[in-house]
């Protein structure tokens, strides 16, 4: 049965909890090595390279490497910068990032003599006005020709734009994203809970977003990462901001508007099978909260998951349908 593939341990997306502080910095990623995770959500790392960086904190763990806040950066100064960009020098750009990752990847192999880095995850930009799927393809073509040290391609679908309405991200729809990958032989796709949700102004998107990719046959990741429809010190409400989920921690207390929670991470785990990758990513605040504050929203959030797993693949064994008080107990 698809339930007893073993579940790998959820990797973190801790640069998203990082302090500013270098010192600091440190010791949170100390502090995660002993939350029990599988590796780290973390963002392709500034040039030059260097051979040291946090993930060296614990060598057994693995990878997932996003190329969003590169993407970010890039498009606030280049609108034409992506890999779906209609521009050939603009995807020529994006392109020669994601060999950057690749070169991360090989770099990292050969120190450990293992692949450390299971998944770069890349984007689908400038979107649907200034990209299209035919370039999307062409740059993923490109890109499965890359040495890639056993990491695989994730496609991460991001809100794509709908109507005049703001968009966090504002990328490619979904079936466009599968139609490129269905082209190029190996790449995947990764479904951010929350901007997913974002995009559909509802917590049923996500779920919709994780079966269409399994259907397809191309879901190779999920990233737990929360939504809100309310104001909150994360900021307006639909933001991308990585509100962690809302649950009994009193960690998670500031977090209580999040849409995400013991149902939607129970439901979209139930969705995506048991082998698919996950990731958590939160943040936290106020800004300035204490490691010891950072490292206790993690935890938090790595327990709910955990719990909510629980539950599910228990109900799953006895054939009854978990209810979600059930995680509180």
């Amino acid at each position: 049965m698809d339930d007893d593939v073993a579940r790998p341990l959820p990797l973190l997306g801790a640069y998203a909890l990082e302090p500013a502080d270098p010192a600091e910095a440190r010791a949170l990623y100390e502090g995660v090595a002993a939350l029990g995770v599988g590796g780290l959500e973390l963002p392709l790392p500034a040039e030059p390279l260097t051979d040291a960086g946090v993930w060296d904190v614990d060598p057994a763990w693995d990878l997932l490497v996003t190329c969003i806040p590169t993407v970010m950066g890039r498009l606030a100064h280049d609108a034409a910068y992506g890999l779906a960009s209609a521009d050939d020098d603009g995807r020529d750009r994006a392109v020669a990032d994601v060999a950057r990752a690749a070169s991360f990847a090989r770099r990292l192999a050969d120190r450990a003599g293992r692949a450390r880095v299971v998944g770069i995850e890349v984007h689908s930009a400038p979107g649907p006005r200034e990209g299209s799927t035919d370039a999307l393809t062409r740059s993923l073509d490109e890109l499965v020709a890359v040495d890639l040290a056993g990491a695989r391609l994730l496609v991460e679908h991001c809100d794509e734009r709908v109507g005049d309405r703001p968009a966090a991200k504002g990328f490619l729809p979904l079936a466009d994203e599968l139609d490129a990958v269905a082209r190029a032989a190996g790449v995947g796709v990764a479904v951010n809970w929350g901007r997913s949700a974002i995009e559909g102004r509802s917590t049923a998107t996500p779920v919709e977003h994780v079966r269409a990719a399994r259907a397809a046959g191309v879901l190779g990741a999920v990233v737990l990462s929360g939504a809100t429809d309310a104001p909150t010190a994360w900021g307006d409400a639909w933001g991308d901001a990585h509100i962690p989920p809302r649950g009994d921690d009193p960690a998670l207390a500031a977090s209580a508007a999040s849409l995400l929670g013991v149902d939607e991470v129970r439901d979209t785990l139930a969705a995506a099978g048991p082998a698919t990758l996950v990731a958590v990513k939160v943040s936290v605040r106020p800004r300035d909260a204490s490691v010891e504050a950072r490292l206790a929203v993690a935890r938090a959030s790595l327990g709910l998951v955990a719990a909510a797993r629980e539950v599910r693949e228990r109900a799953t064994r006895e054939g009854a349908q978990p209810l979600a008080d059930e995680v509180a107990r």
